[in-house]
């Protein structure tokens, strides 16, 4: 499982206020009298992602099929963790999206590049607790500390789709995990 990160940013107090007066009471055809006001606000970036958690690969292990026979049997949760430093914001939302699986739309489908690839699995992520993170959806909001630090821990897995459905092979799934700061 491949993740990176794309910190989300909000920009406040965007507006655009456009007043145009096209007519004019005088005869002597004067100009027309046009007033924009442009108003913005620029934010830094609420934290910096830990270079080596960019693209973090995160090695699921392997199993084999009869240790999936039945809808909704899972493989052993392997942790991984996003760190986060350099915050200014008092906390950030996450969420994990990529392909839905089309049985199981809240987990991950792995990637189909051909033949040699496993089919009748997904890949859920759970938080630390071991709660499912449907693909889309926030992860529970995390803290910053008092040195501006975050740590994300999450757990993924296996999970047969379908009853006697899993067929050996790569089981590789992509995902991107976007960062929203408050």
């Amino acid at each position: 499982m491949l993740i990176s990160t794309k910190p989300t940013v909000a920009a406040a107090g965007l507006a655009l206020c456009v007043m145009l007066n096209a007519t004019s009471a005088h005869a002597d055809g004067a100009l027309a009298k046009i007033n924009i006001r442009l108003s913005g606000t620029v934010v830094a970036l609420g934290c910096t992602v830990n270079p080596a958690d960019v693209d973090k690969p995160v090695d699921l292990g392997e199993w084999a099929t009869k240790n999936m026979k039945k809808a909704g049997q899972t493989t052993r949760q392997v942790p991984f963790a996003i760190h986060l430093t350099g915050c200014t914001a008092s906390g950030v939302t996450t969420v994990f999206t990529g392909t839905k699986d089309k049985i199981m739309p809240e987990l991950l489908a792995l990637k189909n590049d051909g033949a040699d690839c496993a089919a009748g699995v997904a890949v859920q992520i759970m938080d630390s607790a071991g709660k499912l993170i449907p693909m889309g959806d926030n992860a529970p909001r995390g803290v910053v500390d008092e040195n501006g630090n975050l740590t994300f821990s999450f757990r993924a897995n296996y999970v047969a789709t379908g009853d006697d459905t899993v067929r050996p092979g790569a089981a590789d799934a992509d995902t991107v995990f976007t960062l929203t700061y408050d």
